[in-house]
């Protein structure tokens, strides 16, 4: 977690199309996700993938090279994300 003396809180949604994935990336703080509608599937750099259905959350790590997935071929995922990191920090940085 952020250890200077003020934090930024942000909550975001995102939607994902059957077969949506986010881009390739890592985050520099704790992020959690919160699914809404449908299923979320992380896959982590060198760990299994994990799978979060309707009305679960899960906690992504910080400094794991990472990619979400809406792995369903006919349902849509809506999430929303918390994230509480140093003012001014990128929710995610890519990865190429």
């Amino acid at each position: 977690m952020p250890k200077g003396e003020k934090q930024e809180v942000r909550v975001l949604t995102a939607s994902f199309k059957p077969g949506d994935k986010t881009v390739f990336h890592t985050h520099r703080f704790p992020v959690t996700v919160y699914v809404l509608e449908g299923a979320f599937t992380l896959e982590m750099e060198g760990m299994a993938p994990v799978k979060v259905s309707q009305g679960q959350a899960m906690m992504e790590p910080p400094h794991v090279r990472m990619t979400g997935y809406n792995r369903s071929n006919s349902d849509s995922l809506r999430v929303v994300v918390f994230y509480v990191s140093d003012p001014d920090t990128p929710f995610l940085d890519p990865l190429h």
